[in-house]
């Protein structure tokens, strides 16, 4: 194995699904090949092994400069977001020979580029996560499927039991985890809440938890008290253990239409928890309709209040759904076949 360079924005600081991402690809790389790796804006880091940090105080031109200063030792470049194309670039151009590999994870690559990085994503090798990436980017910029190989998320499957429900067991507990952000306002949280209402009549002890902070969350508070079903929704805001949450919910529930794989839904499986999501998007490689859970279409009010009744009145369907999950989830989306299919992708560049 030759000599890595893992280039990414942030991990350690923020949490979301892209970080997520960038700590399995760090975590599987020091399992592989002694690695080194630039994080752009983190401030921390973790140590592991095999893996040398390299820190830059948030400065995206000192960061730049040290990858372009230090291109020749390195035989391939692993980047984690199309916002590091520009260094990807030059590095190319300043070395030929380097091995430029660049994940694709969802919306922010979901678009036509311009011409000049139409033609270094033909001659890049992109890691996808999802099949659904591979088709838009496919028709918006004109690539062909040999230029992408896919590397789907993953979970640790340790499962953590050493907590109590928080739950009112008396409840029909339903569960959200996202981002509360207005730049993510696909997430279709406020399709959940609008559907509460027509399913209040049929599950009067209906419950929604909804875990995660952002600039959305006093809206979507607003529109619950509008819909007066204040009662029925719970912000938690963020919380420090989410897995227990996860654990105890009886169904998890994403109607987003803007996931690019949507970690969210194994975190569910691990679990056994069937999940609701949107035919549109990554997560169509993950929620498997009538299998693992139930694919609405986006911001339809009718099919959601249909999925999350026919999921409510039926605990054999319930249960039917989180065993399929979790064993769809062991067969595609552990720690352990993310790892060997990122080394067969660094060993056949």
């Amino acid at each position: 194995m030759n000599r890595i360079l893992f280039v990414n924005l942030v991990t350690y600081s923020q949490a979301g699904g892209i970080e997520n991402y960038n700590k399995n690809i760090i975590n599987s790389l020091s399992k592989i090949v002694t690695s080194d790796v630039v994080s752009i804006y983190d401030s921390e880091y973790k140590c592991v092994d095999n893996i040398k940090f390299f820190n830059f105080n948030k400065s995206r031109l000192r960061a730049s400069f040290f990858i372009l200063k230090n291109i020749y030792k390195y035989d391939k470049i692993l980047a984690s977001h199309i916002n590091i194309m520009p260094v990807l670039i030059i590095a190319k151009i300043l070395n030929p020979r380097v091995a430029v590999l660049l994940s694709a994870h969802g919306i922010e690559v979901w678009k036509s580029f311009n011409f000049i990085y139409k033609y270094f994503l033909s001659i890049f090798t992109i890691l996808p996560v999802s099949n659904y990436t591979i088709e838009v980017m496919i028709k918006k910029n004109s690539l062909k499927k040999n230029n992408f190989k896919l590397l789907h998320n993953c979970v640790d499957m340790d499962q953590k039991n050493n907590f109590h429900n928080l739950y009112d067991v008396s409840e029909f507990n339903i569960l959200t985890v996202s981002r509360l952000n207005r730049s993510d306002n696909y997430k279709g949280i406020d399709f959940m809440i609008k559907v509460i209402p027509l399913l209040v009549k049929k599950i009067p002890n209906i419950k929604y938890t909804i875990i995660g902070e952002g600039d959305d969350r006093e809206y979507l508070e607003n529109l619950a008290k509008e819909l007066n079903v204040s009662k029925y929704v719970d912000f938690k805001g963020f919380v420090e253990c989410v897995e227990v949450y996860y654990k105890y919910c009886d169904i998890f529930s994403l109607p987003s239409v803007g996931e690019g794989f949507g970690i969210v839904y194994i975190e569910a499986m691990k679990y056994k928890r069937p999940c609701i999501a949107c035919t549109e998007g990554g997560q169509t490689d993950v929620v498997l309709d009538n299998k693992t859970g139930f694919l609405c279409e986006y911001g339809n009010i009718e099919s959601l209040s249909h999925a999350i009744f026919k999921l409510s009145e039926s605990e054999y369907l319930r249960k039917r759904y989180g065993e399929n999950g979790f064993t769809y989830l062991k067969e595609n989306f552990t720690f352990k076949k993310f790892t060997k299919r990122l080394q067969n992708i660094l060993d056949e560049e």
